[in-house]
């Protein structure tokens, strides 16, 4: 049986996004693995204000992102699923030449900066190497735009491999659209709806990321009326499946 490679740009889009799908698939024996990308250790050096403030948000002491790669096997623990955590850096961490690339949260919603589209190539790369011959992969819409997100899809393109979008939650639950210079994922769009114990276990899951609650919701109970409304309003997770 093939595994399930779901690729999530930082350390909670995955299960965010997809969480009742991958309850699903595990409750029915198929093996799930989530590969995050953005999971490598803050840089030794100075750090922007925007990259400081979302410290401060994200609380705790010591190492924020390895906290938050803590709450990712949680999450993925709790649906049964394995975990990958590459080393690149999110894109607030990110410089050229002691230069911030994104040095605000007005930028990181944008095209990926010149500078970064080398990474482009090498995250393919690293991509191949997680990402079994047979896997069927899940690759983010980037819905909403953030640069991550598009980093992520614009690698997983670059394999040459037949590849399941999912639609960016938050994002996509809150409005937001693809950009203009994006086009639409290719193949077939098509929803896969869910029981209420599936969307039940995908609130449990990510309620695991602790950090991210004062950023989308107020408590889990915000969470959970966020997921139920995108379910009633669209029907289930949708997809564009490969034609």
């Amino acid at each position: 049986m093939p595994v399930q490679v779901y690729l999530s740009p930082h350390l909670d889009d995955a299960v965010l996004s997809c969480g009742g799908l991958i309850a699903r698939q595990v409750a029915n024996d198929e093996p799930v693995t989530v590969v995050t990308v953005c999971a490598g250790d803050t840089p030794v050096g100075e750090l922007t204000a925007f990259a400081v403030e979302l410290h401060r948000r994200w609380g705790g002491e010591g190492s924020p992102v390895a906290a938050r790669r803590a709450e990712d096997r949680m999450a993925c623990g709790r649906l049964g699923a394995s975990v990958i955590q590459l080393e690149v850096v999110d894109a607030v961490y990110r410089r050229a030449k002691d230069t911030p690339l994104y040095p605000d949260e007005a930028s990181i919603f944008g095209p990926l900066h010149p500078a970064d589209l080398g990474l482009v190539a090498q995250l393919a790369a690293l991509l191949a190497e997680a990402c079994s011959p047979t896997a069927h992969i899940y690759c983010p819409a980037a819905v909403g735009g953030h640069v991550d997100h598009r980093l992520t899809r614009l690698a997983a393109e670059r394999l040459g491999r037949p590849l399941w979008y999912y639609p960016d939650l938050p994002y996509s639950a809150r409005g937001s659209r693809l950009p203009e210079d994006l086009a639409a994922p290719p193949g077939l769009q098509t929803v896969v709806a869910l029981a209420e114990e599936e969307i039940q276990s995908w609130v449990v899951a990510v309620a695991e990321y602790r950090s991210q609650f004062s950023t989308f919701w107020p408590n889990a109970d915000g969470l959970y009326k966020e997921l139920a409304e995108y379910i009633d309003r669209s029907g289930g997770i949708p997809l564009w499946a490969p034609g």
